[in-house]
């Protein structure tokens, strides 16, 4: 009986053994930022941030199965101090600004002089997820290593053009930016009149409207077109006049007469983007806001705005909101509200979108 006794106590303490193994996990620091970063740096350590938002399902499946894999929790606790923070709560904000983060999850590596040596964004599995931080943490051939190269004079044409390729796939705009143009007025403008400089000549932060590579553009239409072909170049017109329009739709941007939006409407006539009917609604808005009254403007929106895709009505609200919500009447309150709600029950993900539509209706209630 005591031999049975001691022989169940032992296979317990076995399996108890095996399963804590088998549940280790990244160990989280709690406190601040801050405090994580200088305990890094004590350590001499990475530090690694995890950041994330309580709707992103790919920050879910991180957190629930590759953090808790045996083989990533060792070495993250092995190599990094590890900080995760929601970018929609406390402190959370701010940090996504100062470091650029603008998807979700987007995985940070720091060093000690607070610079970022590796970015991920986007969730993967193991193996695939462990290879792509040792890969990112190269001293020769990670992004950082190879920005670094880049900016001691290294200009090697093909280097620069996986670099470029490299920074938009994690969306560091502003670094891709740059060694764009800096590329574009290395060269004589015969080169940008290819198809391999347009890969380059017609992303949206490098030839933003009213820019001298916008212009460009326009003034070589016909080279392109015959480069690219008509659909494609189109595509970069709609694509570029849809952000610079949008501005106007609720008050941010000014014109000093209406002929600026004749302009507009010539230039989408001209080319036929895919987006013409979207644009169409954005000068409508965009005119209401800057020269009719806020009654009008605001039966304008009623009009409009639900012939818009559902896609276009968040954006729209985040920015037009508190300039929409002025000097309302209880008439205008409840058709706006009514709007809202349903506006709402079209979005496919409304756990992602419920607390925005209810600081809206919120804001319309009490202005």
């Amino acid at each position: 009986m005591k031999k049975s006794i001691l022989w169940c106590i032992s296979i317990m303490v076995l399996l108890g053994v095996n399963l804590q193994a088998q549940n280790r996990s990244i160990n989280f620091e709690q406190g601040t930022f801050e405090e994580a970063f200088n305990k890094a740096k004590k350590n001499g350590k990475l530090l690694f941030v995890d950041c994330y938002t309580s709707w992103c399902g790919p920050c879910k499946i991180l957190a629930k199965e590759v953090f808790t894999d045996n083989e990533v929790a060792d070495y993250f606790n092995e190599y990094f101090i590890s900080f995760k923070v929601d970018c929609e709560k406390g402190e959370g904000s701010e940090l996504s600004k100062r470091f650029g983060v603008s998807g979700y999850p987007t995985l940070l590596f720091i060093n000690e002089k607070g610079e970022i040596i590796n970015k991920i964004v986007g969730a993967s599995r193991q193996p695939q997820f462990l290879e792509s931080v040792k890969k990112g943490l190269d001293t020769e051939n990670s992004l950082f290593a190879r920005g670094k190269k880049y900016d001691s004079g290294y200009r090697d044409r093909e280097f620069i053009m996986n670099l470029l390729e490299d920074y938009k796939a994690i969306r560091e705009i502003q670094k891709a930016k740059k060694i764009s143009i800096e590329l574009l007025e290395s060269m004589p403008e015969k080169e940008w009149l290819t198809a391999e400089m347009w890969k380059i000549i017609r992303y949206y932060y490098v030839s933003t409207y009213g820019s001298k590579w916008w212009n460009f553009i326009l003034e070589h239409s016909d080279e392109y077109i015959s480069l690219v072909g008509k659909e494609e170049f189109a595509d970069k017109i709609g694509e570029t006049m849809h952000p610079y329009l949008f501005g106007y739709i609720y008050g941010r941007k000014k014109v000093q007469s209406k002929e600026e939006f004749v302009t507009y409407k010539a230039i989408i006539n001209k080319y036929q983007p895919k987006q013409k009917d979207i644009l169409y609604h954005f000068i409508t808005l965009g005119q209401s806001a800057n020269f009719d009254n806020h009654d009008q403007y605001v039966k304008t929106v009623l009009k409009v705005l639900p012939e818009l895709s559902i896609q276009e009505h968040y954006r729209f609200f985040s920015n037009a909101i508190k300039f929409l919500a002025q000097d309302l009447n209880k008439k205008q309150k409840k058709q706006l509200i009514l709007l809202l709600k349903k506006s709402f029950s079209m979005q496919r993900n409304q756990d992602y979108f419920k607390s925005g539509y209810d600081k809206f209706v919120k804001c319309i209630e009490e202005c």
